[in-house]
C-alpha cells in the first residue's frame, strides 16, 4: 500500500515538474525575463539550466522515486526559500514558476503550494 502511495506522489510531482520545465522551454525569452525580474544572476544560462534540471528531476521521480523524491524536495526547498525572501522584501512580481503560465503576483499561496509539493516529494520516497 505505501509503495502505491509513494509511486502516486512521485507521478504527480513528475507531472508538475514536466509542466514547469515545458512551459519555461516553450518561451525562453519570458523565462529569462522572469528570472531577471526575480533578481537571479545570469538569467540567460538559468533559462536553460533550470528547466533541464526540472525535467531531469521529473525523469528521476519516474525512474527511481527514492532518489528523485529527495532531489525534488531540495529543489522545492530552494524555490520556497527564494519566494519567501522575495515576499518578505515586499516584492510580489510573478515568479514564472510555471513559465508564462504563472503570471499572477507572488503571494503566500505560492509558499503553501510548495509546502504541499514538498510533502509529495517526501511521500514519493515510499515508492
Amino acid at each position: 500500500m505505501t509503495w502505491e502511495v509513494g509511486r502516486f506522489a512521485a507521478a504527480v510531482l513528475a507531472i508538475m515538474f514536466m509542466i514547469a520545465a515545458g512551459s519555461k522551454l516553450r518561451d525562453p525569452s519570458a523565462t529569462r525575463k522572469n528570472l531577471r525580474n526575480f533578481g537571479l544572476p545570469n538569467p540567460r544560462l538559468l533559462a536553460v539550466v533550470l528547466p533541464m534540471t526540472e525535467g531531469a528531476t521529473a525523469l528521476l521521480l519516474v525512474v527511481n522515486p527514492r532518489t528523485g523524491g529527495p532531489c525534488a524536495v531540495a529543489l522545492l526547498a530552494a524555490f520556497t526559500t527564494l519566494i519567501a525572501g522575495r515576499l518578505m522584501a515586499g516584492n510580489h512580481d510573478a515568479c514564472g514558476c510555471f513559465g508564462a503560465w504563472s503570471s499572477r503576483p507572488l503571494s503566500w499561496r505560492d509558499i503553501a503550494r510548495n509546502l504541499i509539493l514538498i510533502g509529495l516529494g517526501v511521500t514519493s520516497t515510499l515508492g
